[in-house]
């Protein structure tokens, strides 16, 4: 494809690129403030720099904020390759323009060097080449397709959630009558009755027991479909009717108490009316 420049005077340059797509970055330029080589993906200095040979992976491209991966470099040719990716671009954003772009790194460039962006661009000297590998096609079919894309994305959208929810459904069905379904319900049932337990040394005693149970269920160390699996079971069972003919005998007592302060009360009301009775006849 036709390779254009990659132009210094604008804060970053739009790809007119699916994602998916690979754009090929060529080229570096040398900065006559501090003898360094930078290209699209790196910038480095040379032996006879002031600081010695050295590499810093900040080159003249900000490729994650373009929206862009890098998947390979050459850092003896200077060349960048990157594919768009269907994500964030932050820095597109930032400059106003449609991602996935180039987005110029040359202010961080400057500010490290201590200069304006305008000082550092008239010191650079040289050239980047940009090729689009794979642009999207824009032919009459594939502008309809664009054109029909949210409507299909959302059609699709959502038979992904109904399919994914039914799924879902289906295997917690599949969950619940299974062995190890039915197991941890029983224990998740018992623990409930356990939490509502009206005698507290009861519960006591019981939980740390139920806590250790479910635990070995929940780390699989017993399989709810064999023989050690049905002991547990019944076990719990066990402690289920425990807890049932408990929770059943504290009810029958709060109702023998409500009942016995009903009578008393009634018994009360009757002594007084007779007392009253008697009081009016002798009156009499």
């Amino acid at each position: 494809m036709p390779t254009v420049p990659l132009p210094l005077d604008r804060p970053a340059l739009p790809l007119d690129l699916a994602p998916g797509g690979e754009v090929v970055l060529r080229g570096s330029y040398s900065s006559g403030l501090d003898g360094s080589v930078v290209d699209a993906r790196a910038t480095s200095w040379p032996a006879g720099a002031s600081g010695g040979a050295s590499v810093d992976p900040g080159g003249l491209v900000d490729f994650p904020g373009g929206g862009l991966h890098v998947t390979a470099y050459d850092a003896s040719t200077h060349t960048v390759h990157a594919v768009a990716e269907d994500g964030p671009a932050p820095a597109c954003a930032a400059a106003g323009v449609r991602a996935p772009c180039l987005p110029l790194r040359s202010l961080s460039l400057a500010q490290s060097r201590l200069t304006t962006v305008a000082e550092l661009t008239r010191s650079l000297h040289g050239g980047l080449q940009v090729e689009i590998v794979a642009p999207p096609a824009y032919a009459p079919a594939a502008r309809a397709a664009e054109a029909a894309a949210p409507v299909l994305g959302g059609l699709l959208g959502l038979a992904a959630v109904v399919i994914a929810g039914a799924l879902v459904i289906a295997a917690r069905r599949r969950r619940a009558i299974s062995p190890a379904g039915r197991l941890a319900a029983l224990a998740a049932e018992v623990r409930r009755r356990l939490d509502r337990a009206a005698d507290p040394v009861l519960a006591a005693t019981l939980r740390p027991a139920l806590d250790a149970a479910a635990k070995a269920l929940r780390e699989g160390r017993v399989d709810a479909a064999s023989a050690e699996g049905e002991r547990v079971a019944s076990a719990l069972r066990r402690v289920s009717a425990r807890l049932e003919d408990a929770a059943h005998r504290a009810r029958a007592a709060e109702e023998r108490e409500a009942a016995d302060e009903l009578v008393r009360d009634v018994e009360g009301a009757l002594e007084a009316a007779d007392e009253a009775h008697g009081a009016a006849g002798r009156r009499a």
